[in-house]
This record gives C-alpha cells, sequence and structure tokens, in this order.
C-alpha cells in the first residue's frame, strides 16, 4: 500500500464529530451553586429531584449534590432584557422668587414627559409659578408646551413644531396661544456638550384687551453642558420678532444647574433663573426674571 493511500485510510477510521443542529434549543445556561461550606460551583442543573440535583460540572463530570448541602441555586435567564422605554419624565418642586415691578416669593411647580425614538422625539413640558405676598396675590402664571421634533437619518438637520398656551392672571393679554415650525441644526453633539439651533416661523394670539394676532419669526438656541452623569448644567434662548410690526418683540430665555443627590435614584437638586421681555403690552409688566431652587425627581 503506498503511502497516500495509508492516509487515506487512515482519515477515513477517525471520528467524525458530530454536526450541530441549527434548531436545536441552546444549552441552559451553567447555574451558581452555593453549598453550606461557602464553595461555589458553576454547573449545568440537569435534573432536580426531590432531595438532590444533577449537575454537569465542565471539570468533575456528572454530580449529585444532596440540597441539604446546597445553600442557593442562581441560574441566569436565557431570555433577553426587554428593550428600554422610549419614555422619560420629571417633577420638580421648587422656592421661587420674581423681580419686575415688586419682589416676592412664590412657589413654581413643573414637570415634562419625554418620548424619544431613533426618528423623533416628542416633549409635553408644563410650569405653574404662584406667589403671595402679604396675603394678596402677586402671581399666577401658567405655561404648557407640546413640542415634536423629527430627525433626519445621518444628518445634523432636523424638523420641528411646536405649540403653547400661557396664562398669567397680571398681563393685560392673560390667555396667549402660540404655534411655531421650522428646521433645527445641531451644531454640536459629544459625550459632554449639546449644542442645537432652530429657526422657523409661527403665530401668537393674545385674548387681550386688546385682542391681538402676532405673526412671528422664531430664532433659537438650546444647550446642555454635562460635567459627570451626576452633574450638568442646561440653557436656551428663543426670540420672536413680530412681523406685522417692525421691531417689536418678545423673547424668553432660561438656564438651570441639575445635580443628582447621592443615594437617592432619580432625585435631584435643581437651580434655574427664567426671563421673559415683551416690548409690546397692553398693561402688566414688560419684563418678568423668576429664580428658583427645589428638588427634581427624574423617572
Amino acid at each position: 500500500m503506498n503511502v497516500a493511500a495509508a492516509l487515506l485510510l487512515g482519515l477515513s477510521m477517525q471520528e467524525v464529530p458530530p454536526v450541530e443542529d441549527p434548531t436545536a434549543a441552546p444549552p441552559p445556561p451553567p447555574s451558581k451553586i452555593t453549598l453550606t461550606t461557602g464553595e461555589v460551583l458553576e454547573a449545568t442543573v440537569i435534573e432536580e429531584q426531590p432531595g438532590s440535583y444533577k449537575v454537569q460540572h465542565p471539570v468533575l463530570g456528572e454530580l449529585v449534590l444532596e440540597k441539604s448541602s446546597v445553600t442557593t441555586v442562581e441560574t441566569p435567564s436565557l431570555e433577553p432584557a426587554p428593550p428600554p422605554s422610549p419614555w422619560s419624565g420629571t417633577l420638580s418642586l421648587a422656592i421661587a422668587g420674581y423681580e419686575n415691578v415688586n419682589s416676592a416669593i412664590e412657589i413654581r411647580a413643573a414637570g415634562s414627559l419625554t418620548r424619544k425614538t431613533d426618528d423623533d422625539q416628542l416633549t409635553l413640558s408644563a410650569r405653574y409659578f404662584f406667589g403671595v405676598q402679604n396675603n394678596t396675590k402677586q402671581n399666577n402664571n401658567f405655561q404648557a408646551t407640546i413640542d415634536q421634533q423629527w430627525f433626519i437619518k445621518d444628518s445634523k438637520w432636523l424638523f420641528f413644531a411646536t405649540g403653547q398656551y400661557e396664562y398669567d392672571e397680571f398681563q393685560s393679554w392673560e390667555n396667549r396661544f402660540s404655534a411655531w415650525g421650522g428646521v433645527g441644526y445641531k451644531f454640536y453633539r459629544t459625550e459632554k456638550f449639546d449644542l442645537t439651533g432652530r429657526l422657523g416661523a409661527g403665530v401668537s394670539y393674545e385674548l387681550g384687551p386688546p385682542v391681538r394676532l402676532m405673526p412671528e419669526v422664531l430664532a433659537g438656541i438650546a444647550t446642555e453642558y454635562r460635567f459627570t452623569e451626576q452633574h450638568k448644567i442646561e440653557a436656551y434662548f428663543t426670540i420672536y420678532p413680530d412681523v406685522a410690526d417692525i421691531g417689536e418683540f418678545r423673547f424668553d430665555t432660561g438656564a438651570k444647574w441639575i445635580m443628582q443627590i447621592d443615594g437617592v435614584e432619580g432625585l435631584a437638586f435643581e437651580a434655574g433663573v427664567t426671563d421673559q421681555y415683551q416690548s409690546q403690552i397692553g398693561s402688566g409688566t414688560r419684563n418678568d426674571f423668576r429664580y428658583y431652587a427645589g428638588l427634581r425627581y427624574a423617572f
């Protein structure tokens, strides 16, 4: 017999490993078995009997462990972890103050609810200021906003549509409804720093007196800087020039500092300032500057 034939014959006599069935269920994961002696075994539980466990250890082989000698059996789940919820929210309560014609201390309550996916983001937010001085109501101000963003895949551009309702008992307009739409651009987006701009147009309707319908341009910027996972600052500035009355405008700006409180998940200290200005009013105040500090809970 020649050498080539001998090699072929030798190969044919070798044991061929079995072919794995791709449709077969995966083997159970190894369990972490803690014994009463303190030892820990990593083994697969083959069978559980009334008084014992039959296990397969990668080195020791098949073993039978009496349940009386076992403290705990921890088996990891084969089911994948559920995807994270696209919804998140915040609630906050703070002591606040304001500066316009008068100065006073007040209460600020606020909340937000956000749904974010790879394609879009919906944010519902509201905040309320209420102040009393010498048993006389000094401030009663509410604002609710709905903001929808649509992201463009692999692009820094986005589209947005925003609606807003404002109530202020001490302004001549008292109730104001607004709606805007336009485009946004993400100038920077890194692990620590975000900077996004917006440009659009819309209309505001003040019930008065006097009743006014104001077509407006919207130009704004928003930023966030994260010092750490527990510590960040946020700021924004938006101006609304009046298209029908050149030279008249209003703006809304603010900044806040958020620091997580150790030991309580979701709870943080929050302090900030807001400033709203309107160049043309019937009565009330042109500029409302507010500051606040309190607690914020994220969920």
